[in-house]
C-alpha cells in the first residue's frame, strides 16, 4: 500500500509541474497582452497629440475607430487569459490537495507500522526480561 501511495505521490507531483510550466507560459501571454496594450494606450496617446498640432492631415476619427477595435480585442484577451489562469491556479491547488493527502496518509501509514514494529520489539524484550528474571530467581531458590 506504501509503494502505491508513494507513486500517487510522484504522479500529482508530476501533474503539479506540468500546471506549473502552463501557468508560466499564460503568465507569460498575460504579460505580453498588457504590454501590447500599454503600447497601443501609449500610441494613441502620441497620435492624439501630433494630431492635434496638425489637424488637417488626416482623419483622426477613423484611427480611433481601429484604436477602440484593438484595445476591446486586447481586454477580452487579457480578461480570457485572467479567467485561464485563475481556472489553472485552482486545478493546481486541487492537485496539490491531492498530493499533500496522499503524502499524510502514507505518513500515518508509516507511523503505525513503525508503532507494531516498536511494539513487538518492546513485547519481546519484556519477554526475555521476564523470562531472565524467573530464571534469576528459580536458581536462587
Amino acid at each position: 500500500m506504501s509503494k502505491a501511495l508513494k507513486t500517487l505521490e510522484r504522479v500529482k507531483k508530476f501533474e503539479l509541474d506540468e500546471q506549473r510550466r502552463r501557468l508560466a507560459l499564460k503568465l507569460d501571454n498575460l504579460a505580453k497582452l498588457q504590454t501590447a496594450l500599454h503600447h497601443l494606450n501609449s500610441d494613441y496617446e502620441k497620435e492624439k497629440e501630433f494630431v492635434s498640432r496638425q489637424p488637417a492631415l488626416y482623419d483622426f476619427g477613423a484611427f480611433t475607430a481601429q484604436y477602440l477595435k484593438k484595445r476591446r480585442a486586447l481586454e477580452e484577451s487579457i480578461e480570457k487569459a485572467e479567467a485561464d489562469i485563475s481556472q489553472l491556479r485552482d486545478i493546481m491547488a486541487d492537485v496539490f490537495k491531492e498530493q499533500k493527502t496522499f503524502e499524510i496518509i502514507d505518513n500515518i501509514q508509516q507511523k503505525a507500522k513503525q508503532k507494531m514494529l516498536d511494539d513487538a520489539e518492546q513485547k519481546m524484550l519484556d519477554e526475555i526480561g521476564t523470562n531472565a528474571y524467573i530464571k534469576h530467581h528459580s536458581s536462587s531458590n
